[in-house]
């Protein structure tokens, strides 16, 4: 089976899913590329017009999409598309997995489907239906439902559980009418370490090296701040500042808003793809951010020595590469003295350009996929 982009991917599970609506109605579903590339530029499929180009393209060429003329992104031509007749086939034989007893739209079945090959693999039908219905009982209690967490709401909707809600595939999810980024948000709180008038501010990826900062002296000159607890992120915590509470050694009238108008603020987290990913996140909402200059010893090492493959054995299973680089460094890797000696300060300009220009321009459109 050929391997297919993040973009690539979401493309076609629309397509499968758009096409299931109608099958079930007895219908065919055809497309012309330009309305439907206007359909992918959404965040959650191919985010950019281009990205959406690019993923149709990939998939005629992978043999599940049919166009009457090639597409391409420099073209743009208006082209009919449909579902190759392999696919077609099989997607009508594997409908039938989907039980006629669960209480299910056609849309949210075509969903279910795909949920049955990944997520919900191995459901048996009883719990197929205790979690449809309690799909359903959720949309029902909507929008007075907001008031709780998404924890919360799956947990006394979903079977008990805490996690479903989260776990199921989003679209899935919006299928049944839900958004889980409607429901009431986690406590936003940061740990930190501020000295009494801090010299500038040093964002820290995870709470190990936060530890390392304190431990080297660093906190005596500069803020150091790190996400903590409920999978808080940084770049969440910074898309709405004002409601972020601090907690550590600090002054009770500072304030991450505060913190941040500072003229000094650098980031330092592992020197991989992803790190870098976040970093450009980050920076969406702190335009001055810099690179911390803790990344010029990390890029020496990983240069010289080739540092560690993104593999579930180093922690970076999930994690997508760059183009030409597939390989990453943990920011633990620096000793005491060189936090001490290089905190504070900003990575070189040129150096910081060139390995944020290893990233694909589509990085900037797709928030991070893990917490900070």
């Amino acid at each position: 089976m050929t391997l297919l982009s993040e973009r690539a991917e979401a493309a076609r599970q629309f397509l499968e899913g758009e096409w299931g609506k109608h099958h079930l109605k007895g219908r065919y579903k055809r497309w012309h590329s330009r309305p439907l590339v206007n359909r992918l530029r959404q965040p959650t499929l191919c985010g950019t017009e281009l990205d959406g180009w690019e993923a149709l393209r990939e998939l005629t060429e992978a043999g599940l999409v049919e166009t009457s003329q090639p597409v391409s992104a420099r073209q743009r031509l208006n082209v009919r598309v449909q579902l190759s007749e392999a696919l077609r086939h099989r997607l009508a034989s594997e409908f039938a997995r989907v039980d006629a007893s669960l209480p299910l739209d056609a849309g949210q079945a075509a969903l279910w489907r795909h949920a049955l090959e990944s997520v919900l693999d191995g459901w048996d039908l009883a719990d197929q239906r205790r979690l449809a219905e309690g799909l359903n009982d959720l949309a029902a209690a909507l929008p007075g439902a907001h008031v709780l967490s998404s924890y919360e709401a799956s947990a006394r909707y979903l079977l008990g559980s805490s996690k479903l809600l989260d776990a199921l595939p989003r679209e899935l999810v919006r299928a049944f009418g839900i958004e889980r980024a409607a429901f009431r948000g986690p406590g936003a709180w940061v740990l930190a370490a501020v000295p009494a008038e801090p010299q500038g501010v040093l964002l820290i990826e995870n709470p190990q090296s936060f530890e390392q900062a304190c431990r080297a002296g660093v906190a005596g000159r500069l803020a150091l701040l790190c996400s903590f607890g409920y999978g808080l992120s940084l770049s969440e915590a910074l898309r709405a500042p004002e409601r972020v509470r601090l907690i550590g050694e600090i002054d009770p009238l500072q304030t991450l808003d505060g913190l941040l108008a500072l003229e000094n603020v650098t980031y330092w987290g592992d020197l991989d793809p992803e790190g870098l990913r976040i970093f450009r996140w980050l920076r969406q909402s702190v335009a001055t951010l810099r690179l911390s200059a803790l990344y010029a010893p990390m890029i020496e090492r990983l240069e010289r020595e080739g540092g560690h493959p993104l593999h579930r054995l180093t922690g970076k299973g999930g994690q997508r590469p760059a183009p030409g680089w597939s390989r990453g460094l943990d920011q633990e890797a620096l000793g005491d003295a060189e936090v001490a000696a290089l905190a504070g300060d900003a990575l070189e300009a040129e150096r910081e350009d060139h390995w944020l220009g290893l990233l694909a321009d589509s990085d900037l459109d797709a928030m991070p996929g893990g917490a900070v």
